[in-house]
């Protein structure tokens, strides 16, 4: 995303770190993802997320709602680079969860009238995104990076990102493209 949101993340990682964490991992339920998750790299940390044709990427949330992201720039998750090398604060580590985010954060800053989630929905959705994947993979869950992560999207420095961010739209002839531009990174298989 950009320097905002990255210092919402520290700010909220000194707070973790301080012992003022909540119990939100406990809190926050689990969804489901589906279909295929494409990523390209279009130059240094800029990827270009485009939804797959036959199985697009899906998040149902534990309430049955269902999120399908639009292709997308995104930088994956907004974790300060200095936090990179500690376990469970990679910008990739939860993709999945993280390309959900920055889709709600991208839809609204395009004015994109099927996605009417408030900023508050926002972080809770990251969290239940965060949760499915490490109640689905045990191995990566933190408790830490979780309360973290969610209490970094909820911050005041986050919502002026909400508020002002700028759209950046992808157009339909790349979405639609036969041939994407960037290099294919990665396909996660739901």
């Amino acid at each position: 995303m950009n320097a905002i949101l990255r210092a919402a993340i520290v700010l909220a990682c000194a707070i973790s770190a301080a012992g003022c964490g909540s119990p939100q991992y406990r809190e926050s339920k689990a969804g489901a993802f589906a279909g295929d998750l494409d990523v390209r790299w279009i130059r240094n940390d800029q990827f270009l997320f485009i939804p797959s044709k036959d199985k697009p990427f899906t998040f149902t949330r534990a309430d049955g709602t269902k999120i399908v992201p639009s292709a997308m720039y995104t930088d994956g998750g907004s974790i300060p680079r200095m936090f990179w090398g500690v376990s469970g604060f990679s910008p990739w580590g939860y993709a999945p969860a993280f390309i959900v985010h920055d889709w709600i954060f991208e839809a609204k800053h395009c004015a994109n009238p099927a996605v009417k989630f408030t900023f508050e929905e926002s972080a809770d959705i990251l969290g239940e995104g965060l949760k499915t994947i490490m109640e689905k993979d045990t191995t990566v869950r933190n408790d830490f990076a979780f309360t973290a992560i969610v209490s970094g999207v909820r911050t005041p420095i986050a919502r002026k990102v909400w508020d002002d961010g700028k759209c950046k739209p992808v157009g339909a002839a790349v979405e639609f493209s036969a041939t994407p531009p960037g290099e294919l990174i990665t396909t996660l298989k739901f």
